[in-house]
């Protein structure tokens, strides 16, 4: 069956997806007490799924500034992102985090890890974001790192910021990576090159 992209409302498929967040973390992650459940940044938050006709196989979330929370996540646990904003042209760059990736393990691979990472690209940028931020281990950041750089596009590891460990995450490493999403100017060509390579993969 084919695996369609899209971001949803849909209650039915965001508690499948809290459900297989929740699983994939305690099994994966070794947190057996994570709870996946909605929280508060769930609700101002973009949910990206994958699903195979009414199953979702996968799901991540995008997070924006929103006035009300004013601070992403990473930046609620103390993170001070304002040398990133100045490395680009924009007075005022919209920038996201992405968070609380999963994937079914039954259906788990490489490819669709691909196909997601560019969805997770299109999706931001029609959100209007210049770049995202996303927190991973090491194996991981250079493992999105590599699929990330497959299509064209810059991603870098920041080992040099300190990231303050989420509760509930403290004996995972904490690394910061920043997914370039490219300035105004680039959009077109940036999402070009995504749709591109989604068509010959």
């Amino acid at each position: 069956m084919q695996v369609r992209f899209e971001l949803t409302r849909n209650a039915e498929l965001l508690e499948q997806y809290y459900r297989l967040r929740e699983r994939c973390f305690r099994e994966d992650l070794g947190l057996p007490d994570f709870d996946g459940s909605e929280d508060a940044w769930d609700r101002c938050s973009q949910i990206l799924i994958a699903r195979e006709g009414d199953r979702c196989i996968g799901g991540m979330r995008i997070t924006g500034r929103e006035p009300a929370l004013g601070v992403l996540p990473i930046e609620e646990e103390g993170v001070d992102l304002s040398c990133l904003r100045r490395a680009l042209p924009q007075d005022s760059p919209r920038y996201c985090q992405w968070g609380r990736l999963a994937l079914l393990p039954e259906v788990r691979s490489t490819e669709l890890l691909q196909d997601f990472i560019a969805e997770m690209i299109i999706h931001s940028r029609q959100l209007g974001y210049q770049y995202s931020v996303m927190v991973a281990g090491m194996n991981r950041s250079r493992l999105y790192r590599r699929l990330y750089r497959g299509l064209g596009l810059r991603y870098d590891i920041v080992p040099e910021l300190r990231v303050p460990a989420e509760e509930g995450f403290e004996e995972l490493p904490h690394l910061l990576s920043v997914a370039w999403l490219r300035h105004e100017e680039d959009q077109a060509a940036a999402l070009a090159s995504v749709k591109r390579w989604r068509a010959v993969a």
